[in-house]
């Protein structure tokens, strides 16, 4: 999504006749498109801004801007720590960067852009959308789950979808320019529709897609109507939401991807329970047989964190066993920190550093031996 983001902003500036800088100290404006989701991203963040202290100093004109969720989530201490930032923006506000940049050039001194997310309507990119073989679409922003580590309801809002038309509309002028694979967009793609006056689920988007993508005239069906050129893949599921109708779908539509992300984040359903994932481990269990019995060949990857308030050794040991057991073909295994905002943040974050960082070595060389010997298969 922030890649997405950063890719849409770049192409508003190009539009606006900036030349982008390969050496930061030539730059008359410098940019961050950050990320709250984890607090490493953050500190990240925080050393780069820091940096730029002295180079400030020399260029007093330069630009500093913050975009993205941090805007958002950590304002306040963006402004008390970092007097050298010029301008904040929240990600739902990205197309309002170049005219802010304008205003500070004329001297309005420093800008909160910070509207928040009600009703706004997720823009589509620049008319000359600078791209390569792939690309990314946003079908949807915002999430309706409020899992209780999680920020991104705070920052990037409620779940709001883009009406199919404008997606199929920015998917053909992609194929146009020679995009050979699309990756859509959203924080639950399987809840995209919600809120629209159309009729339409992310089954009949997908169906929407691929017809889109086979060749003209050819009636459904037929064989080799679809021309192989261009890949449809999605990102992300949350189990609760996934279904048959999904997997069948993955199965049937020749243009889409064969690849489920699938985030189980623990093995425990006692933390399950404490995440507000609404889904037990049975239930993920008996999502990914299923997939696999309908996508034959099918692979699933996963999202894991360890170290939650409350896990113990048996809660781990539980996680471990889930993962020995699904054999995902990969999975991204991160340390819990505590997000502002989030109802996590109250609990009491009662596993050490040093065990946090234990376990994710310990699942770390498990999901790398798994994927090792999948791809030697």
């Amino acid at each position: 999504m922030n890649e997405h983001d950063s890719a849409r902003l770049k192409d508003l500036l190009l539009e606006k006749g900036y030349v982008f800088c390969d050496r930061l100290e030539h730059a008359d404006v410098a940019i961050f498109n950050t990320c709250s989701v984890r607090k490493h991203a953050e500190d990240r963040v925080y050393g780069k801004i820091g940096e730029l202290q002295k180079l400030k100093a020399k260029k007093p004109g330069l630009i500093i801007g913050i975009i993205g969720c941090m805007a958002e989530a950590r304002k306040d201490e963006i402004i008390r720590r970092f007097p050298i930032v010029d301008f904040l923006c929240g990600p739902a506000d990205l197309d309002k960067v170049p005219d802010i940049i304008d205003k500070i050039r004329l001297g309005a001194g420093h800008i909160m852009y910070l509207e928040g997310y009600k009703s706004k309507i997720i823009p589509a990119f620049s008319k000359n959308r600078k791209t390569g073989k792939t690309a990314y679409v946003k079908i949807m922003e915002g999430c309706d789950n409020f899992c209780s580590y999680c920020i991104v309801p705070y920052v990037r809002g409620r779940e709001r979808s883009r009406p199919s038309r404008d997606i199929l509309d920015e998917i053909k002028k992609l194929i146009d320019k020679g995009v050979k694979e699309i990756t859509l967009l959203g924080q639950n793609v399987n809840s995209y529709g919600k809120g629209l006056k159309e009729k339409i689920n992310f089954v009949a988007l997908l169906t929407k897609i691929d017809k889109l993508v086979h060749l003209p005239g050819e009636p459904i069906g037929s064989p080799g109507r679809w021309t192989g050129c261009v890949k449809i893949n999605f990102l992300t599921s949350h189990p609760k939401d996934a279904s048959l109708s999904l997997f069948k779908t993955m199965r049937d539509l020749e243009s889409v991807s064969k690849n489920l992300h699938l985030p189980i984040q623990s093995g425990s359903d006692k933390i399950l329970n404490k995440m507000n994932r609404k889904y037990t481990v049975a239930r993920y269990k008996k999502l990914v047989d299923d997939f696999r019995k309908i996508v034959k060949n099918g692979n699933v990857s996963s999202d894991i964190i360890v170290g939650f308030p409350g896990e113990t050794e048996k809660d781990f040991k539980d996680t471990l066993n889930v993962v020995r057991e699904l054999r995902f073909g990969a999975a991204y295994i991160f340390k819990y920190s505590p997000r502002p905002i989030t109802k996590a943040a109250k609990f009491k974050d009662d596993v050490s550093l040093g065990e946090k960082e234990k376990r994710h070595a310990l699942l770390l060389k498990l999901q790398r031996d798994i994927s090792s010997s999948k791809r030697c298969q």
